[in-house]
């Protein structure tokens, strides 16, 4: 893989923002990305980014996938439109009872990128759209059935040396005041093979009025397979309900 095509994954998982995108005690990860001067040419006329990805860990999974199109290009400053679709299970406590859950949701989200040199940072805002489901009924989630909201977001994605990135992701949803926080850090390794990938570090944290969850673990992003792009994220979680285990997190896209 060559340096710019490592530059287009990062502004690609910048631009979805897919993760910290999952209702409350489904905790899911989040992604960004960048964007260097050598790819600006290579990207002015790809508008079009698909995503996926899934996120498992001992106590709940989660599906995800959704498109976002860049009108100007995705390489250059202007606005961004994305839409996103999920669907997982949690598990969670009410009082001494154990509860089994799903959702699903939607996320219409139109934003903006600004981008500057090695810095790249997209802002969303939109429609939230959520339903749950509980086994036993739980009368006490407010989030059972149908719900309407708003979600905000921002992304960034920073490239402080050449073979270096640093990440951050936030978001906050109207229903069940649900919110992320994310961030890595990484280092450009193994260029023979397959043009190498970005190593590292990263930490996640997620909740609600009623839940919290901390994620510390090690990802690996910017791995090229033909037209596809891969992400990779592996680590421990414990939360407030007194559960522990191991995540493991998978995200590819591809641009047009």
């Amino acid at each position: 893989m060559s340096r710019s095509e490592i530059g287009a994954v990062a502004l690609a998982t910048a631009l979805l923002g897919a993760g910290l995108a999952a209702p409350p005690a489904a905790a899911q990860p989040a992604t960004t990305g960048s964007v260097s001067a050598a790819v600006l040419s290579d990207l002015e006329a790809e508008r079009l980014l698909l995503f996926g990805g899934t996120d498992m860990w001992r106590a709940g999974g989660f599906l995800h996938g959704g498109v976002v199109w860049a009108p100007d290009g995705l390489a250059r400053d202007g606005p961004a439109f994305k839409l996103m679709a999920g669907t997982g299970t949690y598990q969670y406590r009410s009082g001494t009872t154990p509860i089994q859950a799903a959702h699903g949701l939607v996320s219409v989200l139109p934003g903006w990128v600004f981008r500057r040199d090695r810095f790249i940072a997209v802002v969303h805002g939109g429609l939230d759209l959520q339903y749950h489901w509980t086994m036993p009924a739980d009368p006490d989630n407010t989030l059972r059935g149908s719900h309407v909201g708003m979600r905000l977001g921002v992304d960034t994605w920073w490239e402080p040396g050449p073979d270096t990135m640093v990440r951050t992701s936030a978001t906050w949803s109207s229903l069940g005041h649900g919110w992320g926080l994310g961030g890595a850090i990484g280092l450009r390794v193994l260029e023979t093979w397959y043009g190498g990938f970005y190593a590292g570090p990263e930490l996640q944290a997620y909740g609600d009025v009623n839940y919290r969850q901390l994620r510390v673990g090690a990802h690996l992003t910017a791995l090229r397979r033909g037209p596809y792009e891969w992400s990779f994220g592996l680590g421990w979680i414990t939360d407030t309900d007194d559960r522990s285990g191991a995540y493991v997190r998978i995200g590819v896209l591809s641009k047009e």
